[in-house]
C-alpha cells in the first residue's frame, strides 16, 4: 500500500506542476521537479511545524528516507527507461554526420565544464575525487530534448547555429555517457590510477562502438522476421532487445541505463511511428515524471544546499557551457557574433545530469546538500535557457 501512496504522491504532483509549467511555456520538467519538491521537502517542513511535539503517521509519507527502500528499485527502473527513450530520440545517422562545428561545440563544451566542476569539487569544495568527477560530468551534459524544443520555439532550429547546436547536443551527449560509464564503473572508494581510469574508458568506448556499428546489423536480422507477429509481440521484443543491452553493459560493469540508451540507439530505424509513440507514452508519461519527481522529492532545503555550493555548481557550469561551446563553434566555423548563440543554447541541463547525481548520491559518493545543488543547477539552467537564448537571438539579429 504505501508505494502506491508515495507513487500517488509523486506522480500526481509532477503532473499538475509540469501541466501548470507547459502553460506557462516553461520546461515541464522544471515542473515535475518542482512537484516532487512540494509533496517533499516542502510539505515536511509544514507539518513539521504544524506538529511540533508529537508527529503524526502520515508525516512518513513525505519522507524520502521512509520512501527510498520502498522506492528505489522503481526510480532505478525509471532512469533505465529515461534512457531507453534518449536513444529513441537520437538518430544514429545524425550523430555519424556531426559537422567539423558541432564536434568543436562539443568537446570544448564538455572540456571546460567538466574542468571547471572538477576544480569546484576538489579546491573549493573540499571533496573527494570521485565526488568531484561526479559533479564535473553533471555539468558537462546538455539536454538534447530541452535545446530541441528552445529552437522550436524561437523558430530558428534550422539556421547554421540551430542544427550546429543540435549536433553538439548529440555529440555531447556521447561523450557524457562515455565519461559516466567510466564513473559508473568505479565503485565507491575504489582505484582511480590514471592506468585504470583508461582501460576502463577503453572498455566503455569499445562496447558503445560495437553496439553502434553491430547492433544496427543484429537488429536487422531479427526485427526484418517479425512481421507476422502482432503489436503486443512487437513491443515485448523490443523491451527484450532493451534489457539485454542493459545486462551486457552490467556484465562489462556499465549502469544499465548505458545498455538502455544504446538499446533505444539501435532499434529505433526498425520500430514504426506507432510503436516509438506507444513506448514514448509510457516514457515521458509515468517513468520520467515520476523520476523528476523523485529527483525534487530527494532535495534538501537547507543553508548548506542554497549556499556556496550552489553558487560555485552554477557559475561553473555558466562559464563553462557559454565559453567552451562559443570558443568550439568559433573554431569549428560558426560566425562570431553568432557563436554566443550557441554557447547559450548549449546550456540547457534537465534530465542526464539529474540521472548522474541520483546515482552518485544511491551510491553514498555525494552528500544529498551537494545533490541539491546541482538539482537547482539543472533547474536555473533548465529556466534561463530559454530566456536568455531568444534575448541573444534577437540581440544579435541572428
Amino acid at each position: 500500500m504505501d508505494v502506491f501512496v508515495y507513487t500517488f504522491l509523486l506522480l500526481g504532483a509532477a503532473t499538475y506542476m509540469g501541466h501548470l509549467m507547459v502553460k506557462l511555456k516553461q520546461p515541464e520538467i522544471l515542473g515535475e521537479i518542482l512537484g516532487g519538491i512540494l509533496v517533499g521537502p516542502v510539505a515536511l517542513f509544514i507539518l513539521s511545524i504544524v506538529f511540533v511535539h508529537e508527529k503524526p503517521e502520515l508525516i512518513r509519507y513525505f519522507s524520502h528516507e521512509e520512501a527510498s527502500s520502498l522506492l528505489q528499485s522503481l526510480i532505478d527502473f525509471s532512469a533505465v527507461f529515461i534512457m531507453l527513450g534518449a536513444g529513441l530520440e537520437i538518430d544514429r545517422k545524425d550523430l555519424l554526420k556531426a559537422g567539423k562545428a558541432s564536434v568543436l561545440t562539443a568537446v570544448f563544451g564538455v572540456i571546460v565544464p567538466f574542468s571547471l566542476g572538477l576544480y569546484v569539487g576538489r579546491i573549493l569544495l573540499e571533496l573527494s575525487l570521485l565526488a568531484s568527477l561526479y559533479i564535473a560530468t553533471a555539468l558537462s551534459i546538455t539536454a538534447v530534448a530541452l535545446s530541441v524544443a528552445t529552437l522550436l520555439q524561437v523558430g530558428k532550429l534550422n539556421t547554421k547555429p540551430g542544427i550546429t547546436i543540435i549536433g553538439a547536443a548529440v555529440v555531447d551527449d556521447i561523450l557524457g555517457i562515455l565519461i559516466l560509464s567510466v564513473l559508473t564503473s568505479v565503485k565507491n572508494g575504489g582505484d582511480l590510477q590514471l592506468n585504470l581510469i583508461i582501460i576502463k574508458f577503453i572498455k566503455a568506448l569499445f562496447f558503445i562502438g560495437l553496439s553502434i556499428t553491430l547492433g544496427p546489423f543484429i537488429g536487422r536480422k531479427i526485427f526484418k522476421h517479425t512481421g507476422t507477429l502482432s503489436s503486443n509481440e512487437r513491443l515485448s521484443l523490443v523491451l527484450i532487445w532493451v534489457f539485454v543491452f542493459s545486462m551486457i553493459a552490467h556484465l562489462v560493469n556499465l549502469h544499465l541505463m548505458i545498455g538502455a540508451f544504446l538499446g533505444g540507439l539501435t532499434v529505433r530505424e526498425y520500430l514504426h511511428s506507432a510503436e516509438v509513440e506507444n513506448l514514448e507514452r509510457w516514457i515521458w508519461g509515468f517513468f520520467a515524471p515520476l523520476f523528476f519527481a523523485w529527483t525534487g522529492f530527494s532535495v534538501t532545503l537547507s543553508g548548506s544546499s542554497l549556499g556556496l555550493s550552489l553558487l560555485y555548481i552554477v557559475l561553473a557550469a555558466f562559464m563553462g557551457k557559454i565559453i567552451g561551446g562559443s570558443f568550439g563553434a568559433l573554431l569549428g566555423g560558426i560566425r562570431p557574433k553568432h557563436t554566443l548563440i550557441v554557447g547559450i543554447g548549449m546550456n540547457g541541463r534537465a534530465a542526464v545530469e539529474l540521472v548522474i547525481a541520483n546515482i552518485a548520491l544511491m551510491e553514498g559518493i555525494i552528500s544529498r546538500e551537494i545533490y541539491s545543488s546541482i538539482v537547482f543547477m539543472a533547474i536555473i539552467t533548465a529556466v534561463s535557457t530559454p530566456l536568455l537564448l531568444s534575448m541573444s537571438i534577437k540581440k544579435l539579429n541572428l
